[in-house]
């Protein structure tokens, strides 16, 4: 109750009675609201919109992409961090799983060529996918163009991918076609919101040559092209540097390390200051400087007694404290914000034993994982194989491949092999897991594995050799599954 309800009560108690009543609605309300939402003092300066996803990035993309590759070439951790990712994620590459001998021969006359499937004739297949890897992390997103290629080109098949950077995209282009579709940030929708089109430059945007000034972008239609990035909001048509979360607390921390280096060379700056009445006198080997200002040097190990009424004072700089917890906390939460743990950051193992860095390394996979399958293989190697499949169909090729290509992608090291071995082989042994399974996690090919084990068991044969590798059966043992 305050002064107005007083003076309310006075003339019109009811009114009064129905004031007090309000004001005790609106507290309880309040109380069941979330707090994130409340308004005062704490939230006074929290702005938030309620825009899109892609009105959002519109005005942001350019900085977060430029800012981000600012980082990567200038901050040893941002470094570490791409580095790390795009290792995880592509690692040595990820390969298709092809049963058929031919088809399987075909693509990789194809695929691990140098000048066979890069337009630019420096990767192979699984280069690419190292570079693409790198380019999405770095700038957010990457385009693969589909160039079809003549036979008088000799390639086994006639297509080639050309990775391109994501500047490639012209942003500012928007229009309103008259068939009811939409160019809206350079991608072109038909009328039901599906790609039909992108509007790319012939040249890099950001180009130091006369041939990159006034360039106009042309329209490539979207079966000959590939944009992968990761999609975190519905409707977002771009993709955002993995750094843009905590780009501002690594600068901030560059920043922070330059002017501790500079305080640190202040602080090793000693100065001594003579007080004496006799301007003569000096206690160690001098010069003038422009102004006529003598000054002294004191050499290491030096003794000096000074003389009658002469006093002499150092500087006394304060020593910078809380540097390393400072530092410390601030990797924590660059680590935190690119996705990856402290430790593969900064290479500092310190301060973990085996079952803090496996319990790390295990929510750090379940993210690779989920990279690798949700974005990375469906946006690019399954469009890949579907497009090289159709083009070795078209120019007589005889194929043979799956509605569903299982794909193999690098295998994680274990921290203790011995231990994850035995582990593997109970799930084998129980059921939980296919031997096809634990091949590809693994990194091998299933097939390819098994031609290599019958392949070492009939050269061991014909030497007269017995496999060594081979698990003992006992007779009196129902089980020989297991020795």
């Amino acid at each position: 109750m305050n002064l107005i309800d007083e003076v309310v009560g006075v003339f019109d108690p009811v009114a009064k009675l129905n004031r007090l009543r309000a004001r005790k609605a609106l507290d309880i309300i309040h109380k069941r609201s979330y707090d994130g939402a409340r308004s005062g003092r704490r939230t006074n300066g929290w702005v938030a919109g309620s825009t899109s996803a892609n009105s959002e990035l519109a005005p942001s993309l350019t900085s977060l992409r430029n800012r981000s590759r600012d980082l990567v070439r200038n901050n040893p951790y941002a470094s570490k961090v791409i580095r790390v990712l795009t290792s995880n994620v592509v690692g040595t590459g990820i390969m298709p799983n092809i049963e058929d001998k031919k088809t399987a021969e075909l693509w990789e006359m194809w695929a691990l060529e140098v000048d066979q499937c890069d337009a630019d004739g420096c990767f192979d297949f699984l280069g690419l996918q190292s570079l693409i890897a790198r380019t999405i992390f770095e700038s957010g997103e990457c385009i693969v163009r589909l160039r079809h290629r003549r036979p008088s080109d000799n390639l086994v098949v006639p297509l080639q991918l050309q990775v391109l950077e994501p500047d490639y995209l012209d942003s500012n282009k928007f229009e309103k076609l008259k068939n009811g579709g939409y160019i809206q940030y350079g991608i072109e929708y038909n009328a039901l919101g599906k790609r039909v089109a992108y509007w790319l430059f012939k040249e890099h945007p950001g180009e130091n040559s006369p041939l990159a000034k006034g360039i106009k972008s042309f329209r490539v239609v979207a079966d000959d092209v590939i944009h992968i990035y990761e999609k975190n909001r519905p409707g977002q048509s771009r993709g955002v540097p993995i750094l843009s979360s905590c780009m501002m607390t690594a600068n901030d921390l560059d920043e922070y390390e330059e002017a501790t280096l500079v305080r640190k060379a202040a602080e090793a700056c000693i100065t001594a200051v003579v007080n004496t009445d006799d301007s003569g006198s000096s206690i160690a080997p001098s010069s003038t400087d422009a102004e006529g200002r003598r000054i002294e040097e004191l050499s290491p190990g030096m003794v000096e007694y000074l003389g009658t009424n002469e006093s002499i004072t150092f500087n006394n700089p304060p020593a910078s404290v809380g540097y390393s917890e400072y530092v410390s906390n601030r990797l924590h939460s660059i680590a935190a914000g690119a996705g990856v743990t402290y430790e593969q950051m900064t290479g500092d193992l310190s301060k973990v034993n085996y079952s803090s860095i496996r319990a790390g390394m295990l929510d750090f996979r379940r993210e690779v994982e989920q990279f690798q399958w949700l974005v990375f293989v469906p946006m690019l190697c399954r469009k890949v194989i579907r497009a090289w499949g159709k083009k070795a169909e078209l120019t007589g090729g005889r194929i043979k491949l799956p509605a569903r290509v299982e794909w193999t992608t690098p295998r994680f090291d274990w921290v203790d092999p011995l231990k994850d071995v035995k582990s593997e082989t109970e799930e084998l042994i129980s059921s939980r897991k296919t031997f096809s399974q634990s091949a590809r996690e693994r990194g091998f090919n299933p097939n390819s594995l098994l031609e290599e084990l019958a392949k070492d068991r009939e050269m061991f044969k014909k030497k007269g050799i017995p496999y060594p590798y081979d698990t003992p059966v006992d007779p009196d043992k129902k089980d020989n599954t297991f020795i």
